[in-house]
């Protein structure tokens, strides 16, 4: 797993726990619906971190606590291997 898809499973994860839709994550975070459309579908392997921490926000964390899982402490490890 790359970065692009860790954030990918995040934010869907995310998503899933508190069952929204890629509409009300787009309402709640201000980034707009291509942006989130193109992270979503792996168009955009590499979001600027101002949109990454608007989506996070939009989950109401912060982006450090958007990057606090075992998803991307996995992929420290693998880089390290």
């Amino acid at each position: 797993m790359d970065v692009h898809d860790a954030v990918t499973e995040r934010v869907r994860t995310l998503c899933k726990d508190r069952g929204w839709t890629t509409n009300e994550l787009i309402r709640r975070s201000g980034v707009n619906q291509s942006t989130i459309s193109e992270i979503m579908s792996g168009r955009s392997k590499y979001p600027r971190i101002i949109t990454l921490k608007k989506i996070a926000h939009g989950f109401d964390m912060t982006l450090s606590e958007f990057f606090d899982t075992e998803l991307f402490s996995e992929l420290k490890n693998e880089k390290n291997h």
